[in-house]
């Protein structure tokens, strides 16, 4: 169960990284971190 949520959480990360250039960076250093701290952002 866990494993879906984090391959949804990457999906969807992974989707605003191609729209947004700049959050890359932002979002791959959060990415091994807690998925509560991507939505906060």
């Amino acid at each position: 169960m866990p494993i879906d949520v984090y391959a949804a959480m990457r999906a969807m990360l992974r989707a605003e990284a191609t729209r947004r250039p700049v959050t890359p960076q932002a979002r791959t250093a959060a990415d091994p971190s807690p998925p509560a701290v991507d939505p906060a952002a």
